[in-house]
């Protein structure tokens, strides 16, 4: 392939314009010559003194067949000369460019929308950081903290939800705003203390059931500490709408299994376990898998491995780096035309 049809435009309306230039050009040339004369020929006229024959008109009438064509030739030369310059210019006003690399595609990506539990009971201390307990929302937000560093390239929203459910943080890709965000996420405070994980997911459906296509969806990450279903809708039908609108819903069990990790010295808040099983029923019904994050590390890793199912390629036509080439028929017809006018003036010099 040769280097000549690698050369594109991105306004190839310009050249289309040429012959209508170089036509105009041809008029002034031969209606009105002296207007278009070289830049030397008027700085001569002025240094020096030059006097006209009143009879100048009739001597003109006399003159030789070879003066008329060297009057042509002078009329040619400029036309030539000119019309080079215009051509040149048209092609740069055309903005020619070479296709160079292809832009590498856009890493896999998706956008994840988290609904975190806030109820009451994620104050509970049933978690052993360093032989130490440790409650529910502190283990969630430390290592939620560390999973949305790793999350370069992907928006993430946070939904809060006990009673009520709300947005937290919208889709975004700022992750400063998140961490700062989620520090401040704080149980029974915003949303009530009971949780109701039907209403959370019937929430977040309607923020996002105006999406149509596969790869705009979000994936639904549930973290929740749930230990009973809800008494006016249950959330396994509600996970199941989200499916059948195309979605995928995620659960992730916060707590322990059993009533063994119960804190004895706990007064204000009665315990209960986290339903591994409910969870998972829930998860099923939404398409997604089921964690129990029986320690940090548990947590951790399922959520990378929610991370690595949901990955979808963005489907978008290649892209190409483009190499503009304007400037060199701009510096050419500046030269061009530079040339042609010092030229005279160093031989005759002036």
């Amino acid at each position: 392939m040769s280097d000549a049809s690698l050369v594109h435009f991105l306004e190839p309306s310009w050249l289309w314009w040429t012959p209508a230039s170089l036509a105009l050009l041809i008029l002034m040339i031969w209606r009105w010559p002296h207007r278009l004369a070289p830049w030397h020929s008027l700085l001569q006229s002025l240094t020096r003194q030059m006097y006209r024959h009143p009879y100048t008109h009739r001597l003109q009438q006399l003159v030789l067949p070879g003066a008329r064509r060297a009057q042509t030739s002078q009329r040619l030369q400029p036309a030539l000369c000119y019309g080079v310059f215009i051509i040149l210019m048209h092609v740069a006003l055309a903005q020619p460019y070479r296709i160079g690399q292809q832009i590498p595609e856009p890493p896999p990506q998706r956008d994840i929308v988290f609904l975190v539990d806030t109820s009451v009971s994620m104050l509970l201390r049933d978690y052993r950081i360093q032989q130490q307990r440790t409650d529910r929302m502190t283990m969630l937000k430390n290592v939620l903290s560390h999973f949305i560093k790793n999350l370069a390239g992907n928006r993430i929203s946070i939904i809060a939800f006990s009673e009520q459910a709300y947005t937290f943080v919208p889709l975004t890709a700022d992750y400063a705003l998140l961490q700062v965000q989620l520090r401040r996420l704080e149980p029974a405070v915003l949303t009530g203390r009971m949780s109701n994980i039907s209403r959370a997911l019937l929430y977040t459906l309607q923020q996002y059931d105006t999406l149509t296509s596969a790869n705009e969806k979000p994936v639904f990450v549930l973290i929740t500490d749930i230990h009973r279903p809800d008494r006016d809708i249950d959330p396994r039908a509600a996970a199941q709408l989200l499916a059948n609108k195309g979605y995928r819903l995620h659960a992730i069990a916060i707590g322990a299994a059993s009533y063994a990790a119960e804190e004895k010295d706990a007064r204000s808040l009665v315990y209960h376990p986290a339903n591994l099983l409910l969870l998972q029923q829930i998860a099923e019904a939404g398409h997604g898998q089921s964690f129990w994050a029986k320690r940090t590390e548990d947590l951790n890793e399922a959520l990378l491995r929610i991370q690595q199912a949901e990955l979808r390629k963005i489907e978008s036509l290649p892209e190409f780096i483009h190499l503009p080439l304007y400037l060199w028929p701009l510096l050419l017809g500046v030269a061009w035309i530079t040339v042609w006018q010092v030229v005279p003036l160093l031989r005759r010099g002036v």
